[in-house]
């Protein structure tokens, strides 16, 4: 029999409060890897502080940094860094609605033509078989125009309309670029050495651009670049890729879990109290998971959890059955969110949790039949906030 995976996701996303310059607020947060690597954030989730602003295109929404275009803009816009960089390694959350977008580095502005450099390519032409840019290299202001057209590698791992995770990394002549943790272009070209940082709201139909976790690291030349994992984006750490379950152990029966035949996690119901147990334990946290469940089946994502009943988060009640939805749960200090898709479902403080246990991922409850599927679990660990 196949077994059908156990959909354990907390559904909710924390709102953090501001901890400073290096955390900032709601989704603007360093890892614990990120901060002792040498990142620090660009965008604060408050304000447009370190950027050259000064038009009513640009705002800060809801911990978003947001570009919006009526439908009047006669040229493109461009949001620029006020410092400039060299070798580095710049990551960003990302997510457009219709419209043409990108970030531009190594960029220095023309008063005549704009920006000249390097520009990671975004657009959101949603049309059944419409080619897109994300990912793609262009030049600005240099006369090449498209260098490496990557649609072809793009097009398979794009989460149209919604969020995208954008990596590059410059150095020396090295250029790299990473769509959700896949490699689309890898090349030398020594056209442009430094510059700023811009971010464009591209003329034309009305559209909206919003950018958020927007976090650099200088890099040396003889540093080593960071590796790509496919599939995960940068600054998560797998728990589970559909590979096998080796980040976890099961407490209870040894049955309730398996891998389908589709590299996910299933569970049948199973009325004993059976759960997957992290190998390592975690304090503060961002969690991503992506399951789905049968009707009337459901289960949940435990943290900081040393037994079956630590704190939890449910899923499968109040979504559509048998489809996949996916969910991040966000433990700071006492405070946990749960956002599914991009609905915020759960805000609040807990009380009696523990500073530090588990994650845990518990079997599928519900009628005989029933069942819960799991995939994609990524973590971040979350630093103590504070510091430079």
């Amino acid at each position: 029999m196949r077994a059908r995976l156990v959909c354990v996701t907390a559904a909710t996303i924390l709102t953090l409060t501001a901890f400073g310059q290096t955390t900032g607020v709601g989704d603007n947060m360093l890892t614990a890897a990120e901060r002792e690597a040498g990142f620090r954030l660009l965008f604060d989730g408050e304000t447009l502080d370190g950027w050259q602003s000064g038009d009513e295109h640009w705002s800060v929404e809801d911990g978003m940094l947001v570009g919006r275009n009526d439908g009047s803009l006669e040229s493109s816009i461009y949001l620029y860094s006020e410092e400039t960089f060299d070798d580095f390694v710049l990551r960003a959350t990302c997510r457009l609605e219709g419209g043409n977008s990108g970030i531009q580095y190594r960029t220095t502005p023309d008063p005549n033509i704009g920006p000249v450099g390097y520009q990671v390519d975004m657009s959101d032409a949603r049309e059944v078989g419409a080619a897109s840019w994300w990912g793609s290299l262009y030049e600005a202001g240099g006369g090449r125009g498209v260098m490496v057209n990557a649609w072809a590698i793009t097009e398979p791992i794009i989460n149209r309309g919604g969020w995208n995770d954008v990596e590059v990394i410059c150095q020396g002549d090295r250029i790299i670029q990473r769509i959700n943790g896949v490699t689309t272009v890898d090349i030398e070209d020594d056209a442009y050495s430094e510059g700023h940082f811009a971010i464009q709201l591209h003329q034309g139909p009305a559209m909206a651009a919003f950018f958020k976790n927007l976090r650099v690291r200088p890099l040396e030349p003889g540093d080593d670049i960071p590796p790509a994992i496919p599939g995960v984006p940068a600054g998560w750490t797998p728990l589970f890729t559909g590979e096998d379950l080796s980040s976890f152990d099961v407490v209870g029966e040894e049955g309730a879990f398996a891998l389908t035949d589709n590299g996910e996690i299933g569970s049948a119901v199973d009325e004993a109290e059976s759960w997957l147990r992290s190998k390592e334990q975690y304090a503060d946290l961002v969690l991503h998971v992506e399951c789905r469940a049968s009707e009337d089946a459901e289960s949940a994502v435990l943290f900081r959890a040393d037994d079956a009943t630590g704190s939890t988060a449910t899923i499968g009640a109040g979504v559509e059955p048998e489809t996949w939805h996916t969910y991040e749960i966000h433990c700071v200090d006492s405070r946990i969110t749960v956002i599914v898709g991009d609905t915020r479902t759960r805000d609040e403080l807990l009380r009696d949790a523990l500073p530090v246990g588990h994650v845990g991922l518990l079997a599928a409850k519900g009628e005989d039949g029933g069942w819960v599927e799991l995939r994609n679990i990524w973590i971040k660990e979350i630093e103590e906030p504070g510091g430079q």
